[in-house]
């Protein structure tokens, strides 16, 4: 794994959405975290960074388990972990499997890949011809081949995870993996449905998402919020899936009041 730190505190390891990508674009919006917590930054199994990795070998319970060792390699004696949509998959299955972390905030998460994929096959038929290449651009995910075809991809999805206009440059300096993004769009994200597990997550939990989110949707949320007993549940209006960079005053003060009352 690749790993970058920012700021001091308690640890917060940060898991990314979109396999393929580094965490770059995560950097400007989640670094004011650093203020107050320790941030651990992570490429899954370096993806982005490194040249060293099967992806054939990449799954969403590899993930989860790397996060506890991390820990290890790091000697974190209590940790926190964030995940964001691919991230926060793999955030909910360590939360129900491993369970090791001392809160977890599931940020644009879902409840099961069966719900996942009709409320993604929705959100795009409702946006009509809008639409149309975005869905094209998913099954060219399949056959690409280098960096410049993934970043055109990613450029033609942007109205899908964005509620308004995308921050200009968003993602130009992205580090990318095309084998990784290509791998997943062949052998697809992992089948879960995490709806009966719920009740196994005991440890604190915030699931927040944007109203907007075509993706991970405030439906999926409130699934997710509601299976996990005691969880706090924040739905950002006016924002879509990438809620952070269209929110992110609201999103940090959301996940810094959690962390700070859990963690002490």
């Amino acid at each position: 794994m690749f790993v970058q730190e920012v700021g001091g505190g308690f640890p917060l390891i940060v898991l990314h959405g979109g396999p393929g990508f580094d965490h770059s674009m995560f950097r400007p919006y989640l670094d004011a975290l650093g203020d107050d917590f320790r941030l651990l930054y992570v490429d899954e199994r370096g993806q982005g960074r490194s040249e060293r990795i099967d992806a054939q070998t990449l799954s969403l319970d590899v993930f989860a388990r790397d996060v506890d060792l991390l820990a290890d390699a790091l000697g974190l004696e209590r940790f926190a972990l964030l995940g964001h949509s691919f991230g926060a998959i793999i955030t909910t299955k360590h939360a129900i499997e491993l369970g090791t972390a001392a809160a977890y905030v599931i940020s644009a998460g879902g409840d099961s890949s069966a719900a996942l994929e009709a409320d993604v096959a929705a959100s795009v038929e409702a946006m009509g011809e809008e639409g149309v290449p975005i869905a094209a651009s998913w099954e060219h995910e399949k056959t690409v081949a280098t960096e410049e075809e993934l970043k055109e991809l990613w450029r033609v999805q942007m109205p899908f995870h964005f509620a308004g206009e995308p921050p200009p440059g968003y993602g130009d300096d992205a580090v990318v993996t095309p084998d990784v993004l290509r791998h997943f769009a062949n052998t697809g994200y992992g089948d879960f449905d995490y709806t009966p597990d719920l009740v196994r997550v005991t440890r604190p939990a915030l699931v927040i998402v944007g109203e907007k989110d075509r993706t991970t949707t405030p439906r999926a949320a409130l699934a997710l919020h509601d299976g996990i007993a005691g969880s706090e549940l924040v739905v950002l209006p006016g924002v879509g899936h990438l809620s952070f960079v269209e929110a992110p005053e609201a999103y940090i003060e959301s996940v810094r009041s959690f962390l700070g009352r859990v963690t002490r």
